[in-house]
C-alpha cells in the first residue's frame, strides 16, 4: 500500500464516528471509493489524485474537488458555498436565495432548470418539452464494470451513482472508475427510460466537470492529413467557449478527442494540468465554457450534431468512456499519467509491454506495382537487414492496381501473386519472418461484386447522389449483417494465409449519413451505430485471432484514439514519414498516447511527402522512439546502407524497453530543436535523442536540461564517457555540440554508474 494511502487509511480508522462506509471496501482490498453517509459525500482516490463530490439537500450532485490526493476523512463541504445573485432563477423546491443552479459546481446539468450553461444531458420528451430534473437516488460500488459494445478499461473499481427524474420516469447513472496505480478517473453515463413512452436523446455527455476557477489555458491537438495532432495552446478568455470536435464520423486527422486545461504559467514540468481523452472513435465534441461567474465547465462526449437516439420504453443508452488525468507538475506528468493508464488498462495485455516486430512495409517501395518476384526480393532483403516482419500493403486483391476498384471483394489477385498469399506467407515463415497484410474492411468500390450484389449495403441517401472519397463508398456498419459478412471474408483471408500481423486502414470520412437498414426515426443514430459496428468487427477479429498483432490506420493518423488502442496496440501515426515533420506529430501525439502506440517508420529520401532529405541517423533517431519499422525499397540500398540499417535494428532491440516500459520526458519542441528523454521506471537506463532544425546565423551550442533521471544517481554518458549526476543533468544540463548543417541529430545513452 502506498505511504500516503496508509496515512489516509489510519486517519479513517481513527475517525469512524464520521460515518464513513469503508467496511465493504476494506473487505475488497485497498480503499479507493469512500462514502460519508452523513454528508452524502463521495471521495474517490485513484493513484495520487482525489475526486470529491456530494449530493446536496435537494438531491443535486455537486462537485467539490479534483486534484492532488487529500485525506479522505476530511470534510470539505465548505467548498460548496454559493453566493446570492441578482436575476437568479431558482428551481422548484428551492428554499434559500442562493439555491441557484447557475452558480453551483455540478456533476451533471439538466436543460431548462435554471442552469444557463451548456447542459450535459438533453432529452426530447413526448410532449415536446426538454425539461428534465435528475436528483440523487442512491449508489453502488461495482468491481467488474464494463461496456458490452464499447471499449472500457480493465481492472478498475467503479462507483455507480443513480439520479432519477420522477416526473418523466428517467434514470441517469453516472459512473466513476478509479485505479490504484494510475492518476486518472474514468467517467461515463447511462440513461434509462422507465416510462411508458419513447423519448429522444439529443445529448448525453460522457462527463462534466465544473471548476471554480476559469483562469485556464486550453491545449488541443489539431491538424490535417500528414500534419496530425499539432499542439495548439489558447489563452483563457472569460465567457469564451473553446470547442474541439469532429463531425466526420471518425476522430479524424483534424481534431483529436483530447483537451487539456492548464494554468497560464504551466510548462512541461510545472503548473496544474487537467487532461481529458474520450475513449471514442467517432464524431465527438469536447468543450471548455467559462461562465459569467468565472466558473469553467469542461464536458464532452458524442457530438450532438446529427445525433438523435430513440430511447424506447424500457431501454437504455450508454455514453462512451472519458479518461480524466490530473497533474500538479505540468503537462509532462499529465502525459505520463495517460501513458501509464493506457499501457496498463487499455492496450491488450498480451501486447502492451511485449516487443513489437520491426517491420518492412512495401507501400512506399512499390505502391500498387508489384508481383511475387518483387515481393520475394523485398522479403529476402528484410531478412538480410534483420527485420522481424514483412507487411504487404494495398494492391494484393482482385482488380486492385489503383485505388478505383477492388475494395469489398477480398479475393487474392493470383495474376499478380502466383500461388496467392500463401506463397508470400510461406516465404516469410521459411525465413523466420512474420507475415503482415493490409486490409480496408469498412469500404467498397462501386465496380466490385459486393456492390453489384448489395448496393443497399452502403451509407447513402436513396433520394440523392452518392458522396465519394478516394473513389470509395462506406459500408453500412450500422447493419449487423454487413459486419458479419466482412468478418467472414477477412477471417478467411487471415486464417487461410497464416497472417501474423494486420494493418487495418480506413481512408475516408463519413458524409451521407443515411442507413438503408434503419427506419426514418432512427437515422440520427447512424454515425454512432457505425462506430459500434467497427468495434464489433474489431472485437470479433481480435477474439478469433488472439495472437495476431493488429495495427490501426486511417489515411495515416485519422483515427488515432484511445478506443482504437483497445483493439490495436499500435496505430500508424501519420502518412507523413518525413523525420522533421514527424517530430511535431509525435510530440503532439505524446501529450496523450504512449510512444509504443505510435508506429513510426524510417523512409526513403528525398521523402515522398515533402521532398526533404535527412541523414540516415536523423531518420532513425526520430523513429526509434516509437514502434519501429522501414517504409522504403530496401533492395535499392547499397550494402553499406544495409549494414547501417542492420546496426540500427540491433540498437533498437537493445533499447526496446525504453519504448515499451519507459517514461517519456519532452525536453524541447521548437522549429530549432526537438528532443526527448526516455527512461526506465527504475531510472537505471535512459536515452536522449534530438533533431535540430534549420541552422541560423551565429548559432551557438544549445544548453539542454535532461529531466526524468534520478537526482541521486550518477550516470555514465556512453557517447562522451562522462559520469554526471542526475541532479546536475536536470539543473545545469549539458551543452550540445555546435552544429553546422540543417537537421543535425544526436543520441545520448545514459546508464546508472556502478
Amino acid at each position: 500500500m502506498h505511504t500516503n494511502r496508509m496515512k489516509i487509511f489510519l486517519g479513517m480508522y481513527k475517525q469512524t464516528k464520521n460515518c464513513y462506509n469503508v467496511l465493504e471496501n476494506i473487505l475488497q482490498g485497498e480503499v479507493m471509493i469512500h462514502y460519508n453517509a452523513e454528508k452524502r459525500m463521495f471521495h474517490l482516490q485513484s493513484g495520487n489524485v482525489s475526486y470529491v463530490f456530494f449530493a446536496d439537500r435537494h438531491g443535486f450532485l455537486r462537485h467539490l474537488y479534483f486534484g492532488e490526493a487529500i485525506p479522505a476523512q476530511e470534510d470539505i463541504l465548505y467548498l460548496s458555498q454559493t453566493a446570492f445573485l441578482g436575476a437568479a432563477v431558482n428551481f422548484d423546491g428551492a428554499t434559500m436565495p442562493n439555491d441557484n443552479l447557475n452558480a453551483m459546481l455540478l456533476e451533471n446539468s439538466c436543460s431548462q432548470l435554471g442552469d444557463y450553461r451548456r447542459p450535459s444531458v438533453e432529452v426530447l420528451l413526448p410532449n415536446g418539452s426538454r425539461l428534465t430534473d435528475f436528483r440523487y437516488n442512491g449508489y453502488k460500488i461495482l468491481q467488474h464494470f464494463t461496456l458490452s459494445e464499447m471499449p472500457f478499461p480493465r481492472d478498475g473499481e467503479t462507483l455507480e451513482v443513480q439520479l432519477s427524474d420522477s416526473v418523466n420516469n428517467l434514470d441517469l447513472y453516472l459512473y466513476y472508475t478509479v485505479f490504484d496505480d494510475c492518476d486518472v478517473v474514468v467517467r461515463n453515463c447511462k440513461l434509462v427510460n422507465n416510462g411508458k413512452n419513447d423519448v429522444t436523446v439529443l445529448k448525453l455527455s460522457s462527463f462534466m466537470l465544473d471548476l471554480y476557477d476559469s483562469n485556464y489555458d486550453t491545449v488541443q491537438l489539431v491538424g490535417n492529413w500528414a500534419g496530425e495532432r499539432q499542439i495548439v495552446r489558447n489563452c483563457s478568455h472569460g465567457g469564451i467557449l473553446q470547442v474541439t470536435s469532429s463531425g466526420r464520423g471518425v476522430s479524424s486527422h483534424c481534431h483529436n478527442p483530447f483537451l487539456a486545461l492548464v494554468s497560464p504559467y504551466a510548462t512541461e514540468n510545472e503548473g496544474e494540468a487537467i487532461g481529458v481523452n474520450l475513449l471514442y472513435s467517432g464524431s465527438f465534441s469536447l468543450s471548455a465554457e467559462n461562465s459569467s461567474l468565472k466558473i469553467c465547465r469542461l464536458q464532452g462526449g458524442i457530438d450532438s450534431d446529427n445525433f438523435r437516439w430513440l430511447l424506447q420504453s424500457g431501454s437504455e443508452f450508454y455514453s462512451p468512456a472519458a479518461v480524466m488525468a490530473f497533474s500538479a507538475h505540468g503537462l509532462g506528468e499529465m502525459s505520463r499519467a495517460f501513458h501509464n493508464f493506457y499501457r496498463k488498462h487499455v492496450v491488450n495485455p498480451k501486447f502492451a509491454f511485449a516487443p513489437r516486430p520491426i517491420v518492412v512495409n512495401n507501400w512506399e517501395a512499390t505502391y500498387f506495382d508489384f508481383d511475387t518476384d518483387k515481393l520475394f526480393e523485398i522479403i529476402d532483403c528484410a531478412k538480410q537487414i534483420g527485420a522481424d516482419a514483412f507487411v504487404l500493403d494495398d494492391g494484393w486483391f482482385t482488380n486492385r492496381n489503383n485505388d478505383t476498384n477492388g475494395l469489398g471483394d477480398w479475393q487474392v489477385n493470383t495474376q499478380k501473386l502466383r500461388g496467392g498469399l500463401k506463397q508470400i506467407a510461406k516465404k516469410c515463415h521459411d525465413l523466420q519472418l512474420k507475415f503482415g497484410l493490409w486490409i480496408e474492411p469498412e469500404m467498397v468500390n462501386e465496380g466490385t461484386e459486393l456492390f453489384r450484389t448489395h448496393p443497399e449495403w452502403v451509407l447513402h441517401n436513396p433520394d440523392a447522389g452518392r458522396v465519394r472519397g478516394r473513389n470509395q463508398l462506406v459500408l453500412d456498419f450500422a447493419n449487423p449483417e454487413v459486419v458479419e459478412h466482412i468478418f467472414r471474408k477477412i477471417s478467411d483471408i487471415i486464417g487461410e494465409n497464416d497472417v501474423d500481423y494486420v494493418k487495418w486502414d480506413m481512408n475516408r470520412y463519413l458524409a451521407d449519413l443515411y442507413s438503408p437498414f434503419l427506419p426514418a426515426q432512427r437515422q440520427g443514430e447512424v454515425a454512432h451505430r457505425y462506430v459500434l459496428g467497427v468495434y464489433s468487427l474489431a472485437q470479433k477479429l481480435t477474439q478469433r485471432f488472439p495472437d495476431v498483432l493488429m495495427e490501426g490506420c486511417s489515411g495515416g493518423g485519422g483515427r488515432f484514439d484511445g478506443a482504437m488502442l483497445y483493439y490495436f496496440p499500435q496505430i500508424w501515426t501519420s502518412d507523413n514519414t518525413d523525420a522533421y515533420c514527424r517530430t511535431f506529430i509525435q510530440q503532439g501525439t505524446s501529450l496523450c498516447y504512449p510512444q509504443s502506440a505510435m508506429s513510426a517508420h524510417y523512409s526513403v529520401c528525398p521523402n515522398h511527402q515533402t521532398g526533404r532529405t535527412l541523414s540516415s541517423e536523423a531518420r532513425y533517431n526520430v523513429a526509434c522512439t516509437c514502434s519501429f519499422g522501414y517504409e522504403l525499397d530496401i533492395c535499392k540500398l547499397s550494402e553499406e546502407e544495409k549494414a547501417q540499417i542492420s546496426k540500427q535494428i540491433a540498437d533498437y532491440r537493445t533499447y526496446w524497453k525504453l519504448v515499451s516500459e519507459g517514461d517519456l520526458y519532452r525536453l524541447s519542441s521548437t522549429q530549432q530543436l526537438w528532443a526527448v528523454c526516455q527512461v526506465l521506471p527504475d531510472k537505471s537506463l535512459a536515452r536522449v535523442v534530438g533533431l535540430h532544425g534549420l541552422i541560423l546565423e551565429n548559432q551557438r551550442p544549445v544548453l539542454l536540461k535532461i529531466h526524468g533521471l534520478d537526482d541521486d544517481f550518477d550516470y555514465l554518458i556512453q557517447e562522451t564517457g562522462q559520469t554526471v549526476s542526475g541532479k546536475t543533468l536536470r539543473s545545469a544540463g549539458i551543452l550540445l555540440p555546435q552544429v553546422f548543417s540543417d537537421f543535425a541529430t544526436f543520441a545520448l545513452h545514459l546508464k546508472k554508474a556502478n
